[in-house]
């Protein structure tokens, strides 16, 4: 490591960065990192990039050195690539060059496994593992901004100077608890690509409000809020940009026929009328026009019936007492989102198994347990949710 964490190496050409791409190719240990802003836009916007090699820190200047294929070279190659919550930054390099960083650990996931807690962040990891207080005022720099400060750099550049020492410790802490195998295979599912895939026709679920809706009012919200989708990413806005949630709700709740009637709906304005009502329009009467078998159903169902919502308390409590046992947060081991995904895949189903959340090392360690925890729900009972159409 440098002897300032600090210190930095800057890179603003592509001479520069195939040269440096060179040589961290060759490294066991890379730290990676990125700064991006998505405040406007739909798609993240790349301001910058941390490079460690655990001895000297480099910041690569995507907006000067705009040929990133080197790197793609450098996220091939063997050594391990150690981020730190790379969710995002795994669609920030995957729009960026088409490939990923592997084989990849993420030390939020590992810190989380060795008891330190869930999510933290990189600050208080690194506080809790190797006593250093990093700074914390450049959070919210505009990294697109040119020139950036020498404070924003030296910010950047201990936002990734620390990632392989912090690697070193966790490692030996998940080797000694026998987690090690953990840690990669939870940071290997953020290799996943499918998770950058557009879900336009599901986008309506996420529309808050849409449970109090019909099902015809809900074909006409699907339609809506899967034009919006795409939309928001052909014109590179966030979604709310294009249209806010109140006035789908609003069209898909009154929907409209005539074009008068659009102003008088909350959020909608005389430009944005003119711009997408007849767009709107058109998909209204395609809505109205579904056969009813075709209409998607409601989203709050029946609630559960007082077995499924003893199943679910079971759950819940067999979960948190492995995680006690294990010193890990119940959320790491088995979130909500699992539970429903078990519940879906077994009460009432005639081919029960687990959700793919609880395969790999959770399998053994909890997915079994509850499997058959999910299984005692007896045959009658599921056959009466299965009828019921019921949703846990």
């Amino acid at each position: 490591m440098t002897a300032d964490p600090r210190a930095y190496l800057p890179i603003d050409t592509d001479e520069g960065l195939a040269a440096a791409a060179r040589s961290w190719a060759e490294a066991p240990l890379l730290g990676l990192d990125t700064e991006f802003i998505r405040t406007n836009t739909f798609y993240h916007r790349l301001g910058l990039i941390q490079v460690s090699d655990g001895r000297t820190s480099w910041l690569v200047d995507p907006l000067a050195a705009r040929d990133l294929s080197p790197l793609a070279g450098v996220f091939r190659s063997p050594g391990i690539k150690i981020l730190h919550s790379a969710s995002e930054d795994m669609e920030v390099f995957y729009r960026a060059l088409g490939v990923l960083p592997e084989p990849l650990f993420d030390t939020q996931i590992a810190g989380a496994l060795a008891g330190a807690g869930a999510f933290l962040s990189y600050q208080k990891l690194v506080a809790a593992y190797l006593g250093v207080e990093l700074a914390k005022e450049e959070t919210r720099t505009d990294w697109l901004a040119r020139p950036l400060s020498a404070a924003q750099l030296a910010y950047a550049a201990e936002d990734v100077a620390w990632l392989i020492p912090l690697y070193d410790r966790i490692t030996a802490e998940l080797g000694e608890l026998g987690r090690l195998s953990w840690a990669f295979e939870d940071s290997a599912a953020l290799l996943d690509t499918s998770r950058f895939d557009e879900d336009s026709a599901a986008a309506y679920l996420r529309v808050k409000g849409a449970g109090r809706l019909d099902c015809r009012q809900l074909a006409a919200l699907q339609s809506l809020a899967a034009w919006r989708d795409r939309e928001a990413r052909r014109r590179d806005l966030p979604r709310s940009f294009v249209v806010k949630d109140d006035l789908l709700l609003a069209l898909a709740t009154r929907r409209p026929k005539h074009a008068r009637d659009l102003q008088r709906l909350p959020s909608c304005d005389v430009r944005q009328a003119a711009r997408d009502g007849d767009v709107w329009l058109q998909l209204l009467e395609e809505a109205a026009a579904r056969p009813e078998e075709e209409l998607p159903p409601r989203i709050t169902g029946k609630p559960p019936s007082p077995a499924v919502r003893d199943l679910e308390n079971r759950l819940r409590d067999r979960v948190r007492e492995k995680a006690a046992a294990l010193n890990v947060p119940p959320e790491v081991l088995a979130p909500r989102r699992t539970l429903d995904a078990l519940l879906r895949l077994t009460v009432g189903k005639p081919d029960p198994r687990l959700p793919r959340e609880l395969q790999g090392w959770r399998r053994e360690v909890i997915g079994e347990d509850l499997l058959r925890e999910a299984l005692a729900v007896t045959a009658s009972e599921g056959e009466r949710v299965a009828r019921a159409g019921e949703a846990p």
